[in-house]
Order: structure tokens, then C-alpha cells, then sequence
């Protein structure tokens, strides 16, 4: 048996012994509400991820904004360098918070491969902004 806690109708939390079905229950619940959490603080107003930081672009130094505007560029430029699949994988990952798991899931594939390929194409980044 496992152990969640919840809160009564005056706000105290219990702690009470559930199945392993409904633990998973729980645990998903808490996982897409921390993916809503980082969801929501990208996209302010609904905007794109990669403009999600139009107000610290617009109050920044001009410099600032240049080496943000270029960083921005390369990274672009190096997406489009990836298959479909792994460009996928890095940006469902890496900018809209969701797990390994999960996008394995979505794909009907293994979680270590959707690892392997969000990973090199990070390094692929990296390298790029590197050099």
C-alpha cells in the first residue's frame, strides 16, 4: 500500500494509505500540474516560447539584446539542423517540461531512446554556442 496526503475540509492535511492504482493516479495529477506550473511561466499572455522574454528583451541593454537576439538565432538554426523526430523530442523535453517517459509514450517508443536523442541534440546545442 502506499501513502498520499490530503487536505480536509478545514485545510489540515491526512495522510491516508491508498492502491498502487490510485498512488499513480496522484503521482500523474502532481506531474501535469508541475508541467502546467513551467508551462505557464513560458508563456506569459500565450506567447511562443521563444518570445516569452519580450519584457526582459524590451527593459535589457542594447548589447544584451543583440547577444540574446544571436544566441536565440543559433539555437534556431541548429533545431532545423535535426531530424523532425529529434527536434521534437528536444523541444517537448527541454522547452515545455514534459518527462522522458511521457514523450515515449506520446511516440510509442522506448524512454531511453527519446534520452539519447534529447540529450545529443542539447549537446549539438551546446557545441554550437560553444564554438
Amino acid at each position: 500500500m502506499f501513502h498520499v496526503t490530503i487536505l480536509d475540509t478545514m485545510g489540515t492535511p491526512i495522510v491516508v494509505e491508498v492502491s498502487h492504482e490510485v498512488f499513480q493516479v496522484f503521482v500523474e495529477y502532481e506531474r501535469e500540474m508541475e508541467r502546467q506550473r513551467k508551462a505557464d511561466s513560458r508563456h506569459r499572455d500565450c506567447r511562443p516560447w521563444d518570445t516569452c522574454l519580450l519584457f526582459e528583451v524590451s527593459t535589457e541593454p542594447l548589447e544584451q539584446t543583440y547577444e540574446r537576439t544571436r544566441i536565440l538565432k543559433e539555437i534556431r538554426d541548429t533545431l532545423e539542423e535535426f531530424s523532425p523526430k529529434q527536434r521534437r523530442r528536444f523541444l517537448l523535453h527541454f522547452a515545455y517540461g514534459y518527462t522522458y517517459m511521457e514523450i515515449a509514450k506520446m511516440e510509442g517508443s522506448n524512454k531511453s531512446t527519446v534520452m539519447r536523442s534529447a540529450k545529443a541534440a542539447l549537446k549539438k546545442i551546446q557545441k554550437k554556442l560553444a564554438a
